[in-house]
């Protein structure tokens, strides 16, 4: 595709092809600066850079016709041909300045745009790191929260299981403290020929004393056997019914013992836990 003939960019300036490189560049100037040499000419991907806003293939033409009038180049053309004069060339001179300052000044405003651009991606970079940084913060406090929920509702939930536990045991606990309270207190009674020896809560501790106090009565060397009998309504129920104790003695030196009841009787007794009127009658 070859290049437009003019190009008209965002400020407002119309660009005219002036010349093509070895290469095939197209080159612009103003079309205000009638001579302009090739350094300080701009190429249409620079005029691009700027913003395009309209090109043409031909050069504009006046409306009605106008005597055409002598350009710089006619004259620079005519100033060769005749051996140019200083006059000429000091013209010639002043344009090519005058051009070259202009395309200084349009470069320069570019920089500064192109600066703006820069400078404007970076703040949005910034931003959007700001914003990315701030999101990941906020999930893992999220992610951090959601933990410390779950483990509330799991401790919640053994809390409420070991009250469930701790409401059952006293509410059973609360239960046998009302049968005791309601319910006759059983107590064994040691004694020796109806003489009362102690008052026990079992009647284990109770045989105990006795046999304890059986076995006083006689020395090291007397070989000594201890049994209970019990009644014979309570054979199946020992601890219901009253129980005697008795003795085989063998002493030392000799073959055969004696057995005997000893006297020391473990009976039980039942204690009420409240006074009832009605028991008396």
């Amino acid at each position: 595709m070859s290049a437009p003939q003019v190009v008209n960019t965002k400020d407002g300036t119309c660009w005219t092809r002036r010349t093509v490189t070895s290469d095939g560049l197209a080159l612009y100037a103003p079309e205000s600066v009638k001579t302009c040499p090739d350094f300080v000419m701009a190429t249409l991907r620079e005029l691009a850079e700027q913003g395009i806003v309209g090109s043409a293939d031909v050069l504009p033409m006046p409306v009605g016709p106008e005597p055409r009038s002598r350009t710089m180049l006619d004259r620079a053309r005519d100033a060769l041909n005749a051996r140019m004069t200083k006059d000429d060339l000091r013209l010639v001179l002043e344009n090519t300045i005058t051009c070259a300052a202009e395309l200084e000044r349009q470069r320069n405003a570019f920089r500064d745009q192109r600066n703006n651009v820069f400078a404007t991606n970076e703040q949005l970079l910034a931003r959007v790191e700001e914003v990315q940084a701030a999101r990941l913060r906020a999930e893992n406090e999220t992610r951090t929260a959601q933990r410390e929920a779950a483990a509330l509702r799991a401790r919640i939930a053994e809390l409420e299981a070991e009250r469930h536990t701790t409401n059952e045991a006293l509410s059973d606990a609360v239960q046998e403290l009302r049968t005791r309270e309601t319910s006759p207190l059983t107590v064994y009674r040691a004694s020796h020929d109806s003489i009362v020896m102690g008052l026990y809560t079992t009647a284990a501790a109770a045989r105990e004393h006795c046999e304890t106090e059986m076995r006083r009565e006689y020395d090291e060397s007397t070989k000594v056997s201890l049994w209970w009998r019990e009644d014979e309504d309570t054979v199946d129920q020992p601890e219901d019914g009253e129980q005697e104790l008795f003795v085989h003695a063998t002493p030392a030196g000799m073959e055969r013992g004696r057995t005997w009841g000893t006297g020391y009787v473990v009976t039980p007794l039942e204690v009420a836990a409240a006074y009832d009127e009605e028991a008396d009658e």
